[in-house]
């Protein structure tokens, strides 16, 4: 490998290297949180949340009844990442910012009068974790409000 490849490498693993200062916050054995029945263009499932005592989001589990679907599996990977996130100090600001109005099937009308049309199945989530874990200032900010 050549001396510029080297130094590449070694500049791209400095990049990708996560703060260890970030301590991880584990949340507590007994939680409070809720589950939401959802239906979005004929996926069903649901989302449940855990939060902290003080009502900080720590957890985060989307599921849906297509058990060992590419969906589900994106879906199980994407709520673990979100978790780990959010108990190592990721405000849900930024996921909410990043993925509220993502635009891919399946899409289409929600039951939640809250929200009513979902561009996606991530747009759902995180405009429906907005609503219920951050303040409505917030919410303005991200463009995020209530259809109800």
């Amino acid at each position: 490998m050549a001396r510029t490849d080297v130094a590449t490498a070694q500049r791209r693993r400095q990049l990708i290297r996560m703060d260890q200062g970030a301590a991880r916050q584990h949340p507590p054995r007994r939680r409070r949180g809720y589950t939401v029945r959802f239906d979005i263009g004929g996926v069903a499932g649901h989302l449940t949340t855990n939060a902290y005592p003080d009502g900080k989001l720590g957890e985060v589990w989307v599921s849906i009844d297509q058990q060992g679907s590419p969906l589900s599996g994106f879906l199980d990977s994407l709520s673990a990442a979100v978790s780990l996130g959010l108990q190592h100090g990721v405000p849900l600001e930024s996921y909410v910012a990043k993925y509220a109005g993502a635009q891919f099937d399946p899409r289409g009308p929600v039951s939640d009068p809250d929200i009513g049309y979902a561009h996606s199945l991530p747009d759902y989530v995180f405009r429906r974790l907005a609503l219920d874990y951050l303040d409505a200032q917030t919410c303005a900010q991200l463009g995020i409000r209530s259809e109800a």
